[in-house]
Formats: structure tokens, sequence, C-alpha cells
């Protein structure tokens, strides 16, 4: 009979399996694994933000506003000061002023709060210096459109001078305010050691923690016993 030239490939086997089969062989039992909890994993990838990113959350939209708003006052009183008309037109010149500097400052937030974390890896710059990240729901990096509804939403958990947003950060599951809801995004904390050991991202942000698809578990690798020895 002729042989076969054609050599059949030994199968995959599973390392967990092979040390569940040794385990059996020996009269060992293998542990059983903890069934995850809710509060462990918060869709998969995600923890639950703690309460104290509520007062963080806080301290940082003070500072974004102050880093808006302190340029824009300054530059107003500088026009004002220097170009300010005497007689009657000098109403009419603060106004136009005030509505300009309206503009501007809404302007530098829209800057602030939607380009500038879309462009740096979810955060503000009060974020930054405050271990801060948006992200959505599954982990991933908010889109443009996500962080503009967010902020626009910010007329609503400003009202009452901002207490509807703290209210509903204090009571909701993920200490989201009501934009956070609407755009599926949620701010956690960033530990020092994952920005440690942290990948960086190709915009150079070393801020960004590696992607999911990274991690590998034991059934993702698998030993040919068979085609190793013929090596």
């Amino acid at each position: 009979m002729r042989p076969s030239l054609a050599r059949r490939r030994a199968p995959v086997i599973n390392p967990e399996d092979e040390l569940a089969a040794d385990a059996s062989t020996l009269g060992m039992s293998r542990p059983a694994q903890r069934a995850p909890r809710r509060g462990d994993r918060d869709h998969g990838l995600m923890t639950r933000p703690g309460i104290g990113v509520v007062g963080r959350r806080l301290v940082q939209f003070l500072l974004d506003e102050l880093l808006v708003f302190l340029p824009m006052l300054l530059l107003a009183i500088a026009v004002v000061w220097l170009f300010h008309p005497n007689g009657p037109g000098l109403l009419t010149f603060l106004k136009v002023v005030l509505y300009t500097m309206l503009v501007l400052d809404f302007l530098g937030l829209v800057f602030v709060n939607v380009w500038w974390p879309y462009r740096h890896g979810g955060q503000t710059p009060a974020m930054r210096w405050l271990r801060l990240r948006i992200r959505t729901l599954d982990g991933g990096h908010p889109t443009l459109g996500a962080l503009f509804v967010r902020d626009l939403l910010m007329v609503v958990d400003g009202f009452a001078w901002g207490l509807a947003g703290i209210v509903v950060m204090l009571v909701s599951r993920r200490r989201q305010r009501f934009g956070d809801i609407v755009a599926r995004t949620v701010v956690v904390r960033v530990p020092k050691s994952v920005d440690q050991a942290a990948f960086p991202r190709p915009d150079g942000d070393f801020g960004a923690v590696a992607g999911p698809e990274l991690a590998l578990d034991g059934a993702d690798v698998g030993f040919d016993r068979g085609q190793r020895n013929h090596e």
C-alpha cells in the first residue's frame, strides 16, 4: 500500500482543558470559579465610578469654565479700557462687547468640552489634571457627536445653578449627569498605575488604556502538540 504523503494535523489542545484532565487524573477537584456579580464590572470593561468622582467633576467643571472665562474677561476689560467712546455711544459699545464676549465664551466652551477631549483621549485640560476621562459605556472613545450632545445638554444639568446635574449624578448608578445618560457616556477616574502601564496612542497621548482586543485568555491560546514534536 502506498503511504499517504499528507499527515493528519494533531488537534489543538486548550491548556485549561489539559490542566483540568491532569487534575482529575490525580483525584484533585478543579476549584469552582466565582460567578461575576453585577457590581464587579460594568459592561465588561468599566468599573462603577465611586462617589468621589462627583466631587472631582465639580472641580473639573469650575476649572474648565475659568480656563475659558478668565481670558475672555481680561480681553473684554482691555477692549473697553482702550477703545471705549465718550458720549452717548458708550452704552451701545458696552452691549456689543458683552454680547461678543458671550459668543466667544460659548465657542470656547465648545472647543474645550467637545473638540479638545475628542482629540486628546476623552479628556479636557482639567480632566487631565484631575485624572478623569470620558468613555462610552462599553469602554470606547466617545464620538464627536456624543461629546457635542453631552455638552449641549449642560443647559439641563445646569438648571438651578447646577443642582439638577449634581442630583442626577448622585442618584444614577454610573454617576452620570443627564447629558451623559443621553449621550451614553460615563466619566471615570484614571488610576496612576493604569496610566503608567498604558500604551501610547498614535497621536502621542500616553493616557490611553490598551484596548481590550489585546488581552488574551486561555481560550485564545492553543498548542499543536503533534506539530511541535515533529519540529
